[in-house]
């Protein structure tokens, strides 16, 4: 009740004022943070490689160079820059651990949606059957 209100107040849908409503909403946002292990979200793999589109913040020290030039230039980076350098480094690492996280949830929302949105087309399916013909020319002409 308290949240509700709360997000009224800040400017949420009016939808959000009907309790039924705002209950649906936020046990399908709770579902969803429940539900955001990586290994049971779909979208990742829909997406291509799962690892390609994790957040992977890492301080590492490469050289296109030759060995002895890239050994010195790694050297010098590492003594002076790096402790320099790792503040900002784990500033940012929270905030890319926050965002991990944003993204696993809101990946893990649109599947539970798509799951609820599948299941209504089932029933209506059910209820009322689109005839194919129909469905078909349901699509904008050019």
């Amino acid at each position: 009740m308290r949240l509700r209100r709360e997000v009224l107040r800040h400017g949420a849908s009016a939808a959000l004022d009907d309790e039924a409503v705002f209950a649906m909403v936020e046990q399908v946002l709770r579902d969803s943070v429940a539900r955001s292990d990586q290994a049971a979200l779909l979208l990742p793999d829909l997406l291509g490689d799962p690892a390609s589109w994790r957040l992977q913040p890492a301080l590492k020290i490469g050289s296109h160079r030759g060995q002895l030039a890239a050994s010195v230039i790694g050297g010098i980076k590492r003594r002076l820059l790096m402790p320099a350098l790792r503040w900002l480094f784990e500033y940012t690492h929270d905030n890319f651990v926050r965002q991990q996280r944003m993204n696993q949830v809101l990946a893990a929302c649109v599947q539970e949606l798509a799951i609820q949105n599948a299941l209504l087309r089932r029933e209506v399916e059910r209820i009322a059957p689109v005839p194919r013909a129909a469905a078909s020319d349901t699509s904008p002409e050019p």
